[in-house]
């Protein structure tokens, strides 16, 4: 059984390299959109994926043991990103996203393996906790979709100026990606406003002390008004483009250092 859990995280990583290649693969041609069928494959082996990944994003969360940091919570990061893309193409049409969040992904969940194991978090037994947990990761994933639709508006962008071939050509247009971009950050504020207020009152209630100002909050703060001056912008001013896709890209890489970053250099670099 031991041997099976430390074979399944390499065997996903493998998984998500195989796909993100023949996604890239198949893609080359330009301007040929590809068959139903072989779309509803893809979302298939993409869903298989997902379902094969859960263990590997919860398991460190459940038992006597529950750990947390830098490792786990990239893993379950990209989970919940991919998995909001997994869920919305049922909705929405999305073909050209997946030919940058398949190697994103990738990457992401290589580079989680490579890291240590995560410290103990014995708080997150209590129930209050758990839900502000999962408000969070939440918040996470859908400011990760909007930071790689960010990325792919920029493509898009340098596409209408430098028209090319393959797939930059593929990518949806500019304005859809533009609206999807401002409807996933206003659900992402959401939840990181409903983030900030639940560990605030729930610290107090938990550990009987309010909230201390260290990195982590100072960052999630940070990234609160990133967000909120950039949909403000958007209600108000018609910010879009280029502003939108660097204030996107700077609150995202802010909420990174909130905890991811910070975690990282804790476990990693200090083993503290």
């Amino acid at each position: 059984m031991t041997q099976h859990l430390t074979l399944l995280p390499l065997l996903v990583w493998l998984g998500y390299l195989a796909l993100a290649c023949w996604l890239w693969a198949s893609r080359r041609q330009p301007f040929q959109a590809p068959p139903a069928t072989r779309l509803k494959l893809e979302h298939s082996l993409l869903g298989l994926l997902l379902l094969l990944h859960a263990p590997l994003a919860f398991t460190p969360l459940i038992g006597l043991a529950p750990h947390f940091g830098a490792r786990e919570a990239l893993g379950m990061l990209t989970w919940i990103a991919v998995l909001i893309y997994w869920t919305a193409a049922f909705l929405i049409k999305l073909e050209g996203l997946q030919v940058i969040l398949l190697p994103v992904a990738t990457v992401s969940l290589g580079a989680s393996l490579l890291m240590p194991a995560g410290h103990p978090t014995p708080w997150l037994s209590a129930p209050l906790m758990q839900a502000h947990f999962a408000i969070a990761m939440l918040a996470y994933g859908f400011f990760a979709v909007a930071a790689g639709l960010a990325v792919l508006m920029r493509l898009a962008d340098r596409q209408l100026h430098q028209p090319g071939r393959g797939l930059l050509s593929q990518l949806p247009p500019l304005l859809a990606l533009e609206r999807l971009l401002f409807s996933t950050l206003a659900l992402g504020f959401v939840l990181l406003t409903a983030t900030l207020v639940t560990g605030t009152v729930f610290s107090e209630a938990l550990f009987h002390k309010a909230v201390t100002f260290n990195h982590k909050t100072l960052f999630s703060l940070a990234a609160w008004l990133v967000f909120a001056a950039l949909l403000w912008g958007r209600q108000t001013r018609g910010w879009r483009g280029r502003i939108a896709v660097n204030w996107t890209l700077t609150g995202f890489t802010l909420l990174l250092l909130a905890y991811i970053g910070s975690r990282f250099v804790l476990d990693a670099l200090l083993q503290h």
